[in-house]
């Protein structure tokens, strides 16, 4: 009888290349010889394979994220960013096979903006993880401002919450749809979007519009979508959707949404990133609207509306902070199912540099989705504990 040897496990490296700032605003530095993080008991190491670029990472990189008390200070440096990652599990900490056999090298993971929660706070626990405000003196952490993300070939994460994804979920598409895709998705559940409604999406060549522009259409919304420039309008008509061009109906943009609507929007979805986006958003809205706010401006922004006007036409505001790992997987299903086709970039690692100049200056449609390295494939070896 012929005896089947085991495959090796598979070979990590103790150094890797990754992208930094030294301090918030400082330049973006390439470092390749970084040492590659050893997970503890409850943590696995996940080989980076792609992952999306996010206005935050950019905003967070010059020191400009807003927090509600003013810019987010509190911030780790060295700064590696990234949020929107797909990996696959080369390593896993002591004792996790026997504890959770869900979990094993070779399976494919996401890296989502929450890094650690307690699972045991009032939000935890009623599925608003998000929101985790920690207990007894532990608090949540993040990959955009407390832990290292996915801006780099090897991360670590905290096995008790991890984003497992299906074996046939392409990495590519999925990887902006764990922050841009899961913010839109959500946005479009709190608006409550319905067979019928109308729906104005603003922002919607961008990297969350494109994702508010499918989600909503797939509720069976009629969708409107402003932005600006040829490239965009192609991107949101290929989705079914009406285009208004800002640039070109400034003066007359409202008349233009209550004219196509009869009266105004159900819902205005506001994914830019710009105070601007937001100052007309409320005069969309019909009688009884709902003005969903996913995009945050450097320094907070403001909503220029009246109280009158909210007050008079029963206006619902909305925020949303991404979404909880359930609708994380619904919003990545929809992706794999053909359902929601995401426009994306794929370019390499050392492009990040001109993406951040690009995004800037909006010359972005869709999203840009760096490759960090090569996929090992899901049969790369037996469990390795530490």
């Amino acid at each position: 009888m012929r005896l089947t040897s085991p495959m090796p496990s598979p070979a990590i490296p103790t150094k890797q290349t990754v992208a930094l700032v030294r301090q918030l605003g400082g330049p973006l530095e390439f470092i390749h010889d970084w040492p590659v993080p050893s997970p503890g008991p409850d943590e696995i190491l996940a080989k980076v394979l792609y992952t999306g670029v996010c206005q935050s990472d950019l905003h967070t990189k010059n020191g400009t994220a807003a927090g509600i008390d003013g810019p987010i200070r509190n911030i780790k440096l060295p700064h590696i960013g990234g949020h929107e990652g797909v990996g696959r599990i080369m390593r896993l900490g002591s004792g996790l096979p026997e504890r959770d056999p869900s979990i094993h090298i070779g399976a494919l993971v996401g890296i989502r903006f929450a890094a650690r929660v307690c699972r045991r706070c009032e939000y935890c626990l009623s599925g608003k993880e998000q929101y985790c405000q920690g207990v007894g003196g532990w608090k949540p952490t993040n990959h955009l401002h407390h832990e290292d993300g996915a801006f780099q070939e090897y991360i670590v994460l905290d096995a008790g919450y991890l984003t497992l994804l299906p074996a046939e979920t392409d990495p590519v598409l999925a990887a902006p749809t764990l922050c841009a895709g899961l913010t839109a998705y959500k946005a479009v559940l709190n608006a409550d979007v319905k067979v019928g409604d109308w729906v104005v999406v603003v922002g919607a060549g961008g990297g969350l519009g494109q994702y508010a522009v499918q989600y909503a259409r797939n509720n069976g919304a009629k969708v409107i979508g402003i932005d600006t420039g040829e490239e965009k309008k192609d991107l949101v008509e290929s989705f079914g959707a009406t285009f208004l061009d800002f640039r070109k109906t400034t003066s007359d943009l409202i008349p233009q949404v209550q004219r196509l609507t009869q009266s105004g929007a159900h819902s205005v979805i506001v994914c830019a990133g710009s105070s601007a986006a937001f100052a007309q958003a409320a005069s969309m809205l019909r009688v009884g609207g709902t003005l969903c706010c996913i995009g945050i401006p450097p320094g907070g922004g403001r909503i220029e509306t009246s109280v009158a006007e909210i007050v008079i036409k029963g206006i619902k505001i909305h925020g949303s902070l991404v979404g909880n790992l359930k609708e994380c997987l619904d919003a990545v299903k929809q992706v794999t199912d053909g359902l929601v086709k995401p426009k994306v970039q794929v370019r390499p690692f050392e492009d990040l540099p001109a993406v951040y100049e690009e995004m800037e200056k909006g010359e972005i449609a869709g999203r840009v989705v760096l490759k960090i390295g090569d996929d090992p494939g899901p049969g790369i070896g037996p469990q390795s504990r530490l």
